[in-house]
């Protein structure tokens, strides 16, 4: 296979916050990384190699999301016609499992070359993964997958099919997921989005939660967990969870109230969080524009006025989580849209982060927390060369990662085209659905 050149006006290469170069070339063979150097020192003679030039563009590693939902981006969350709950009501596992495919390769023309999937239903994602062992799609994404979400009876994505109370139960279910090819543990452990359970309320005892995590760690497999409610964020600190995802701060009134005291418990510990910080933007972000230019309906402006809310607390909490010294990495929560990594990393920077430190929890953090970071995460000779090239310079300008040129999954470049080939809309049945009763009340029917 012949070589490949990549040649850069920079190259951010994630080693450390202040990692960037100028006039750079990356050499590809075999999918791997072989040289970092020098753009001038390559000379002029490459030989049979296939040359990419960006004048003005930054070469990174591919992003890592570390927080996705592929079944869904329906355009919806929420609220809405294609709320994630009116997807679980109308639409079977294997339309979901479509929507896999197509949301994983928008999110890879945004420049994310791996993710995380944190619960899906049933075996949908389970056989997404299958299919990526198949080579079924070319150049695919990485992806890693949960499978079903662990929740208590009536939680927090009770629909995926993985309910468990009390320490035995917890138990099996993390044999039973990792049975069935689950490359790390989903827990929801406080109530969420789902409209029968509580954010406020932790789902999980101190108790079940570290069954779960040491059953995982026997199987060698990682945790992550769904905290919203402040006790459950206690709570898996104490069970000693690989990452915390949201970390909210929910109160037992459903305020939101930062704790100092529980942030330096998270630092001390080392787990990892992931912040999702841009949940609720894109729809906050609509309401402002409304509110300005044409003013809101008056339930409009509830819902602005909690969005609003929510924001703040939640860049409060993350730039105070940061200056406390806890591991970040980057997950977008996607549910409703795919390929909108950006606001995340954006709103850290808001958030007090300087540019580079979130390009680190982007990449070679993300890459860390997700067991990766043999493979990639950062621009270093041996690694897999999923690299991702924007236009301007990304370390001055976080925003910079809006524009993606160009990703490459293993040396190979990604045709950027493809986004015609994978429609954004909601991914909606047209047309009215037929329904299918079981056989038993058909012939009851029939028999009438």
């Amino acid at each position: 296979m012949p070589r490949t050149v990549i040649r850069a006006r920079r190259l951010f290469d994630s080693c450390s916050p202040s990692g960037s170069h100028e006039h750079m070339a990356v050499v590809v063979e075999n999918g791997r990384i072989t040289d970092i150097t020098q753009a001038q020192d390559l000379g002029s003679d490459l030989g049979d190699a296939t040359v990419y030039d960006y004048e003005d563009g930054c070469l990174l590693p591919g992003f890592v999301d570390s927080h996705v939902h592929l079944m869904y981006g329906t355009a919806g969350r929420m609220g809405g016609p294609r709320s994630y709950h009116h997807v679980n009501d109308e639409d079977s596992d294997s339309l979901m499992l479509l929507r896999c495919v197509r949301n994983a390769y928008i999110h890879l023309l945004a420049g994310v070359t791996t993710m995380r999937d944190c619960g899906a239903r049933n075996r949908v994602t389970f056989d997404f993964k299958a299919g990526l062992k198949a080579d079924l799609f070319g150049l695919a994404p990485n992806v890693l997958v949960s499978g079903r979400s662990l929740t208590h009876t009536g939680g927090h994505f009770y629909f995926c099919g993985e309910e468990a109370d009390g320490p035995d139960e917890c138990r099996k279910a993390v044999r039973r997921l990792v049975k069935e090819g689950a490359d790390f543990i989903k827990v929801m452990g406080s109530g969420g989005g789902t409209y029968i359970t509580q954010p406020r309320l932790p789902g999980f005892t101190v108790e079940e939660l570290k069954v779960i995590q040491d059953e995982a760690r026997r199987n060698d497999k990682r945790t992550t967990i769904h905290v919203l409610a402040t006790q459950s964020i206690v709570n898996a600190v104490e069970a000693r969870f690989d990452c915390l995802e949201h970390v909210e701060f929910v109160e037992p009134d459903s305020s939101r109230q930062y704790h100092p005291e529980i942030a330096r418990m998270i630092a001390d510990s080392g787990c990892w969080v992931s912040p999702t910080i841009q949940t609720g933007f894109r729809g906050y972000e609509r309401l402002s524009h409304k509110r300005e230019s044409e003013g809101l309906m008056p339930g409009e402006e509830a819902s602005y006025l909690a969005l609003k809310a929510k924001q703040e607390t939640n860049l409060h909490t993350c730039g105070e989580l940061h200056r406390m010294g806890v591991r970040m990495i980057v997950g977008t929560d996607a549910i409703g849209d795919f390929g909108d990594y950006s606001p995340g990393p954006e709103l850290m920077v808001k958030a007090g982060m300087s540019a580079g430190e979130v390009l680190v929890a982007a990449t070679r953090h993300g890459a860390e927390a997700l067991d990766l970071s043999d493979e990639v995460g950062t621009i270093e000779r041996g690694k897999a060369a999923d690299l991702v090239v924007v236009e301007g310079n990304p370390t001055t300008d976080i925003r910079a990662i809006r524009n993606v040129k160009q990703v490459f999954r293993r040396g190979t470049a990604v045709p950027m085209d493809a986004s015609l080939l994978f429609y954004r809309g909601p991914g909606a049945i047209r047309g009215r659905r037929r329904l299918i009763l079981p056989q038993p009340i058909q012939k009851a029917l029939l028999d009438r």
